[in-house]
């Protein structure tokens, strides 16, 4: 605190003027440690390759990852494409499965097909080596 000589020529009203400096010096203290702490962090930077039109970036978001295998009654379908012939099943499914690495196996079947030929198919698949084949059901519903 900042004293002033005991023979004040103002009678003391200038000793009541005169603030205190010690919280200001305690917040500038604090400022100093914090500057000092943060000075040393180290800033890190990603490089971002960021699409050129909306469109672009749109088209990536919507291509689906899944490869659709129906099976219906006397046929097949392979992404929409109808398929006449477990052979020519066998055939198309091999071409997309190579042209399409990674993508998941949606495998949906009639209600009205037999058994025999969804286990065909889940034969056939482990035999290529696909272990897990998601299978699309549809719920039953109570009249």
């Amino acid at each position: 605190m900042i004293t002033l000589p005991s023979e004040d020529p103002h009678g003391g009203t200038l000793r009541d003027l005169v603030p205190d400096l010690t919280p200001m010096l305690d917040i500038l203290f604090i400022l100093l440690v914090f500057f000092l702490l943060t000075a040393g962090t180290v800033f890190r930077a990603i490089d971002l390759k960021l699409p050129s039109s909306v469109e672009e970036e749109l088209t990536l978001i919507n291509e689906p990852k899944h490869i659709m295998l129906e099976i219906r009654e006397g046929s097949y379908a392979l992404n929409g494409v109808p398929i006449d012939s477990f052979q020519e099943l066998r055939n198309a499914l091999r071409d997309t499965l190579a042209a399409k690495p990674g993508y998941e196996l949606i495998v949906a079947g009639d209600r009205r097909i037999a058994i025999e030929d969804l286990l065909k198919v889940l034969t056939y698949l482990q035999s290529q080596g696909i272990a897990a084949a998601n299978i699309l059901m549809q719920k039953e519903t109570k009249p």
